[in-house]
């Protein structure tokens, strides 16, 4: 009796723990439902899409660049899925940003460190809209609305398709992904190369083939800023129109 008493005490125990728990895996539909978190976090967009990002104080990444551990220079495929750790070097991957954006209100931020001895060495860029296409319109670009410190180096990519070295959508007559080795919104060609070459130096070897941006205020690198290149450089997004 007594065993049988402790049996169905356990049993009543577990179901009653496990009824307890709201959901065995959590996710969140932007970083921004949860202000107060930083690190990597399960998204579910609003069409079932689900993948791992990292979060930071309501943003969600795109991409980080600040050791050079990762390979940027990459195929459409791997660009497509994205790659790389989330809390370290990574791309989230297109098919997964253009599900996160859909429908959706969205701004993006551009944060870059430049190479000592610039100073200030960091600014940003951002965006109040941002959003781009899926896989059939080669994730054509929309953004605008800029405001920041860093100068406007993206926005003249507003209306361009995705390229890579393998997928050249750009309406250059040559290949800029492949020229410039960098994946990108470009149209002939670009004024930031967020996934260009990095290197450890504050002037890229070669013209605009690293992580360029153009506009950024003042002449940093020899003999323009064509030849800059970034210590860290990261793109993030907000969406703060979701509950978790």
């Amino acid at each position: 009796m007594h065993l049988l008493t402790l049996v169905f005490g356990v049993i009543l125990h577990v179901s009653i723990s496990q009824a307890g728990h709201e959901c065995g895996v959590c996710y969140m539909s932007d970083c921004c439902n949860d202000r107060s978190i930083t690190g990597r976090k399960n998204i579910k967009t609003n069409g079932g899409k689900i993948f791992s990002a990292f979060c930071d104080q309501g943003w969600t990444y795109i991409m980080r660049r600040f050791n050079g551990h990762e390979n940027f220079y990459r195929t459409w495929r791997e660009y497509q899925n994205g790659f790389g750790k989330r809390d370290g070097e990574h791309f989230i991957g297109l098919d997964n940003l253009a599900s996160f954006v859909k429908g959706r209100t969205c701004k993006v931020r551009f944060d870059l460190e430049a190479w000592p001895p610039v100073s200030p060495a960091n600014r940003f860029a951002e965006y109040s809209v941002f959003s781009i296409a899926d896989w059939s319109d080669k994730y054509r670009l929309t953004i605008g609305g800029y405001s920041g410190t860093a100068g406007n180096a993206f926005g003249g990519a507003n209306g361009a398709m995705f390229s890579t070295y393998d997928q050249d959508n750009d309406s250059w007559g040559g290949n800029c992904a492949l020229n410039y080795k960098g994946a990108m919104w470009h149209k002939a060609c670009h004024a930031a190369n967020p996934f260009g070459l990095y290197t450890y130096r504050r002037n890229c070897p070669s013209r605009a083939q690293c992580l360029t941006w153009v506009h950024w205020p003042g002449i940093i690198a020899s003999p323009d800023n064509w030849y800059n290149t970034f210590k860290s450089f990261s793109m993030k997004i907000n969406c703060c129109h979701n509950s978790c």
